[in-house]
């Protein structure tokens, strides 16, 4: 009984970092969403363009970029993610959609995203985020953005 505990336990925390995490952004609560992170978490962004960062070292540095992105971004919702689980290493994947719009152009923000995250307990340590630049290059420039 005592080990289904543990292992339902272990299922339960990803989904509530992930629960935390939406809606504390949604809620605009930034001051407590960055509480979801460790003091020496990292946050990178793999897919980054050029002029965006691609790695933030700190709950601070990951604080104040996502306290600067949200004067621009306004997120309507997040879908329910989808999560797969290695509880061995601590570790989850989510999978998940976004809603938004741009605030200087008016142009929606439909993200599609893919995590990568570690925890320690109930707190992210790395933060590996997975998403299409050209969705934000877009939005942000309030046209199409040209692939040649």
């Amino acid at each position: 009984m005592k080990e289904q505990q543990q292992a339902d336990n272990e299922q339960n925390v990803p989904k509530q970092i992930m629960q935390h995490f939406t809606g504390l952004l949604l809620e605009g609560k930034l001051d407590e969403w960055a509480e979801l992170f460790t003091t020496d978490a990292i946050f990178e962004f793999p897919y980054s363009p050029p002029g965006y960062p691609q790695r933030l070292e700190g709950k601070s540095a990951i604080f104040n970029h996502v306290n600067a992105l949200f004067k621009f971004l306004k997120i309507h919702q997040f879908s329910e993610p989808t999560i797969l689980i290695d509880s061995d290493q601590q570790r989850f994947v989510a999978e998940f959609t976004c809603e938004g719009v741009f605030l200087s152009t008016g142009k929606p923000y439909n993200q599609t995203y893919i995590s990568v995250v570690s925890y320690n307990y109930d707190k992210i340590t790395h933060y590996r985020d997975y998403w299409n630049p050209l969705i934000v290059m877009e939005s942000e420039m309030g046209g199409v953005v040209d692939e040649q």
